[in-house]
Order: structure tokens, then sequence, then C-alpha cells
């Protein structure tokens, strides 16, 4: 071989080498089958390139029923379905789902979650419920969330919690139910001013509260009945809700059907339009997954 061969030889191989890095324009959006040098091929997406990706893929995640309707309105095809479970209080819609039968599948890849939160009055009352409390925190709590209260008139919640944060050193010796139902609690005052003077308490049998079980949901009334107990001087108090379960149900029902029908307020004897539901899109009993 002379060195005129081998300079040729060594100049096409160079020229191979360098064609082999040089810029190509692709078609982004699209998929490219590409030897990986050892005998195999692997695939490049240049969807991340295009202006538009091929499929929506998300996850999203709102917290009331209005936000839910308007994002699945937005983006709701044929596809399109949701489902309610009650017991979790979760709705799930799946955009992208699959089709009836015989039509083609979908990726399920874009959802949109209606995760309900409790309203602070929910919460705070469900914390307490079932729960004895000292006569100071029972007093404290009454006169955080006599708001609430709808049966009796909240003044005497606001008095009953006065009273109690009044008598902190006073011993409680007999309790009574009434005729009514109400309870009478009885105490001596052991002060120097007033060594064994005795005074009565009154607390109602139950209570009537309205909240929101769930933020932007709507009201609902649940009764607390009274709980009380005596111990050595000391009284703890506290209340208990009747059947919540059953308020959170009615709540998530009534919920499932604003979404599906759309929320229409009254107000003066005028109706006033809030938000429409989601129409024709089915709303199946249950989880997705």
């Amino acid at each position: 071989m002379n060195i005129e061969e081998t300079t040729t030889e060594a100049s096409v191989v160079q020229q191979l080498a360098a064609s082999a890095f040089e810029p190509k324009q692709v078609d982004v959006g699209s998929l490219y089958a590409v030897a990986d040098g050892d005998g195999e091929t692997r695939i490049i997406d240049t969807d991340q390139y295009a202006d538009h990706p091929r499929q929506k893929v998300a996850t999203r995640s709102v917290t009331d029923a209005a936000s839910f309707v308007a994002y699945v309105n937005r983006h709701a095809d044929a596809h399109t379905e949701v489902f309610a479970h009650t017991n979790t209080s979760r709705v799930v819609a799946i955009i992208d789902s699959h089709d009836e039968a015989g039509e083609p599948a979908g990726w399920q890849r874009h959802t949109v979650r209606l995760e309900l939160e409790h309203s602070k009055a929910w919460a705070a009352w469900a914390a307490a419920d079932g729960k004895l409390m000292s006569q100071g925190d029972f007093a404290d709590f009454l006169d955080d969330r006599y708001i609430d209260v709808i049966d009796p008139d909240p003044a005497r919640m606001i008095d009953i919690a006065t009273t109690f944060q009044a008598k902190t050193k006073v011993d409680f010796d007999s309790g009574v139910r009434l005729d009514s139902g109400d309870v009478k609690l009885t105490y001596v005052e052991e002060t120097a001013a007033k060594a064994g003077h005795k005074g009565d308490i009154e607390i109602p049998k139950k209570i009537q509260l309205a909240m929101r079980p769930y933020v932007g949901g709507p009201t609902y009334s649940i009764w607390a009945n009274f709980r009380y107990r005596l111990t050595g001087g000391n009284v703890l108090l506290g209340f208990k809700l009747e059947r919540p379960e059953n308020v959170l149900e009615a709540a998530f029902a009534d919920i499932v059907t604003e979404i599906r029908d759309g929320r229409t307020d009254k107000r003066d004897g005028e109706e006033t339009v809030v938000h429409k539901g989601i129409g024709d899109v089915p709303i199946f009993a249950g989880k997705p997954a």
C-alpha cells in the first residue's frame, strides 16, 4: 500500500466519523428507532420538544364541587367517567378513560380528584366528640364554638361558659336530671368569703348545631348530647354527637348530586345558578382502582 492510498483511506474514515456527528433536523413529537452500537435498538421520543404533547397527562386535585365541575367540563370528552366513593368522601374523574365495548381503550393518564376538606367548625366538634374535658377546657370550648349552636340560644351557651370560668374554685357534689331533661349541677364554694355557699348550674340535655361538614358544601343540623362525670368534687364535661356519620353521608351524597346537576341558590324568591353540572358524564359509585 502506497502513501497516497493510506491517506485516502484515512480521509474516508475521518469523513464518515465526522458525518455521524453532523446535526440533522428531525420531526419533533415523533418516535425514532436508533441503533445503540451493541446490536440493539433503542427508542428516542422527541415529544418533549414539540409545541404540544401527543396526549394529556396530569393528576390534579381540587377541594370543592364547583372547581371539580369546572375542571371536568373544561377537559371532558366522550371517554370521561367519574367515580364517587362514599366511605372515603372522594370523587375521581378519569378524563381519558376507556370507552364503551368495541371502542379504543383510553390511556387513563389524565385525572382530577375532589379532596373534600372538613370545615373548621366540623373539625372542632368532631375532635371533641365523646371526650370529657376539665371544667376550664369545657368553658373555653363553649366560648370558642357557641356560634355553631342554634338551640338553645347562643347567649345561653355564653352564660354557661362564663359561669364555669368563674367557678373554678368550687366542689361539685351532685348532678340531677330535671323533668325537662336538662342537668342541674350543684356546687359548694369553699372560699373564705362564701364558705359553704351552694349554687347551681343548669346544662341543657342536648344542643343543636348548624355546620358545614365540608368546605364549600351545604349546612346541616346535628344534635349533641351533654355528658358529665363527677369525680371527687371535680366535674368533667363534654358532648356526644348524634350519628355524625349519617350527616357526612348525606353531605357527600348532596355534593355528588351538585356535581351531576349543578348548584342553584335561592334568595328573596329568586334563583341564581352558582355553577352548572357535568351533564351526561357518567358517575359510578366506587373507586377507579
